[in-house]
C-alpha cells in the first residue's frame, strides 16, 4: 500500500502519518503541491488543499485538517464534490464540536463527502505519583487575561504550589516534564480543534479542571478584545474537544470555578484521563478510524 501527503501539515498531524504508516509498512510518499502525475497512491492525504478525486479515480482521499476554521461555502471542496466521491473521500475534522460547527456555517452534507472526526493518536510516558512536585500548572490561552487573574487569586488563597504556562511561549518537553510533576492542571483555554496540549494533560494521567468556553466569541486576543463578534451565528465551542468523566471537571463561570474545585480537588485520585486517551485517542484507535471510513482492510 502507498500513501501520499501532499502539501504541508501541522507537524504533528504529519508526524503521525509517518508513525503509522512505518508501524504497518505502508509506503509513504510527500510532495510540496497539487499536479503530481503518479496515480498509483492507494491513499492521497491533502491536509490543506482541495484535489478534484476525478483525476485520480483509482485513489482514496483523506481531506483536512488545515482547511479552515470557520468554512466558505463557495470552496471548491462544496462546489466539485459529487455523491459518488463519497465512497472514498473523507474530511477529517479532528472532532465533534467542528462537525457541530460547520453546520451553522453551511450545508455540509452538500460536499457529498462524509465530515468525520478523527483525531490523531498520542504516546506519552504517564506520570508517577512519587515525581509530585507541585499542586497544579496553570494552562492559559486567548482567554480574557482578568480570568487569569482570577484564578491565580484562587489558587493563591489556597496556598497551592503551581506553575504558569502560556500558549505558544513555552518547550513542549518542559510542559510534558512540569505536568509529569503536577497533580492537576487548571485550563484556561479558548477552542480546541484537537487541543495537542490538552491531550498531553490527559495522556501523562493529570487531572485537568477546566474553565470551559461556551462559543468562539469567548476567545480574546491578547489585548483582550474578544474574536468572531462579527458573526450572527452562536459558533458554538469547547475547550475539551476530546474528553469524558474519566478526565477531570468542567466549570463555565466563575461562580461555578469557586463552588467546585474543593470537590474537583477531593476527587482527584478518582480521575483517569490515561485510560481514556489509550481507548480513544491511541495510534492504533486513530488509525483504524481512517481505514474504517475509507472501507481499507490491511
Amino acid at each position: 500500500m502507498k500513501l501520499l501527503q501532499v502539501g504541508n501539515s501541522h507537524p504533528r498531524n504529519s508526524e503521525f502519518m509517518r508513525r503509522i504508516c512505518d508501524k504497518y509498512n505502508i509506503e509513504y510518499h510527500e510532495v510540496s503541491a497539487v499536479g503530481f502525475t503518479d496515480n498509483s497512491y492507494d491513499i492521497i492525504w491533502s491536509p490543506s488543499q482541495w484535489i478534484n478525486p476525478d483525476d485520480y479515480p483509482s485513489s482514496k482521499f483523506i481531506f483536512g485538517p488545515q482547511f479552515w476554521v470557520l468554512p466558505d461555502p463557495n470552496h471548491p471542496f462544496f462546489i466539485q464534490s459529487k455523491p459518488e466521491h463519497a465512497t472514498r473521500c473523507i474530511f477529517t475534522c479532528l472532532s465533534q464540536w467542528i462537525l457541530n460547527l460547520y453546520s451553522e456555517i453551511t450545508d455540509i452534507t452538500k460536499s457529498n463527502i462524509p465530515f468525520l472526526p478523527l483525531p490523531f493518536g498520542l504516546n506519552i510516558q504517564e506520570s508517577k505519583k512519587d515525581l509530585i512536585e507541585y499542586d497544579c500548572l496553570i494552562y492559559y490561552k486567548a482567554r480574557h487575561p482578568s480570568l487569569l487573574d482570577f484564578i491565580k487569586s484562587v489558587v493563591h488563597a489556597s496556598s497551592l504550589r503551581y506553575n504558569i504556562y502560556m500558549y505558544g511561549s513555552y518547550d513542549r518537553s518542559e510542559f510534558i516534564e512540569t505536568l509529569r510533576k503536577s497533580k492537576f492542571v487548571i485550563w484556561l483555554g479558548s477552542h480546541e480543534s484537537q487541543g495537542f496540549g490538552f491531550q498531553e494533560c490527559l495522556a501523562t494521567g493529570t487531572p485537568i479542571y477546566v474553565y470551559d468556553v461556551k462559543s468562539l466569541k469567548d476567545e480574546c486576543s491578547p489585548n483582550g478584545q474578544f474574536n468572531y463578534r462579527e458573526y450572527p451565528q452562536p459558533l458554538n465551542a469547547t475547550t475539551t474537544s476530546h474528553w469524558d468523566s474519566r478526565c477531570g471537571m468542567k466549570v463555565y463561570s466563575k461562580e461555578e470555578f469557586l463552588e467546585k474545585f474543593s470537590e474537583f480537588i477531593k476527587k482527584i485520585d478518582l480521575f483517569h484521563p490515561s485510560e481514556y486517551v489509550k481507548e480513544t485517542l491511541s495510534d492504533e484507535v486513530c488509525f483504524k478510524r481512517f481505514l474504517d471510513a475509507l472501507h481499507i482492510t490491511l
